[in-house]
This record gives structure tokens, C-alpha cells and sequence, in this order.
């Protein structure tokens, strides 16, 4: 797992309440985390405080998937 693999995993999961030793590349979003509107701009908010980016409410709303949110990370640096 790369550093940055690992930074999302830690801010979803701090986001969703969850230990992130609970959190795979597979874990969705909505029916395993229940992350709904609030919490991905939260979500959003944090991921672009961590790597100086910025992320719509319309772009957090896509990944279905912790990969996904990863994928969008990376496809901004």
C-alpha cells in the first residue's frame, strides 16, 4: 500500500467512523459506509486540506468504491 493509499484510508475512516484495518480498496461508500451527502463533503473537505486539492460536491458524489476515491485523488495530483 502506497502513502497515499494509506492517508485516504485513514480519512475515510475517520470520516465514517470506522477503524481503517476495516477499510479495503472494495469497501463501497454508501451500503458498506453509509457516507451519505454531509459526510463526503466532509470528506472532500479533508482530502483537500491532506494533498492541496480541490474537489467538487459533484466529483466526491462519483466513487462508489474506497479505490475510486483513491483513483480521484491521484488523477488531481
Amino acid at each position: 500500500m502506497t502513502d497515499l493509499e494509506k492517508d485516504v484510508i485513514d480519512i475515510i475512516a475517520k470520516v465514517s467512523k470506522k477503524d481503517p484495518s476495516e477499510l479495503g480498496l472494495a469497501t463501497r461508500m454508501a451500503e458498506d459506509l453509509m457516507l451519505k451527502s454531509m459526510s463526503r463533503i466532509e470528506l472532500a473537505a479533508l482530502l483537500d486540506s491532506k494533498f492541496g486539492t480541490t474537489t467538487s460536491n459533484f466529483e466526491i458524489r462519483m466513487p462508489k468504491t474506497v479505490e475510486e476515491v483513491i483513483k480521484l485523488v491521484q488523477d488531481k495530483l
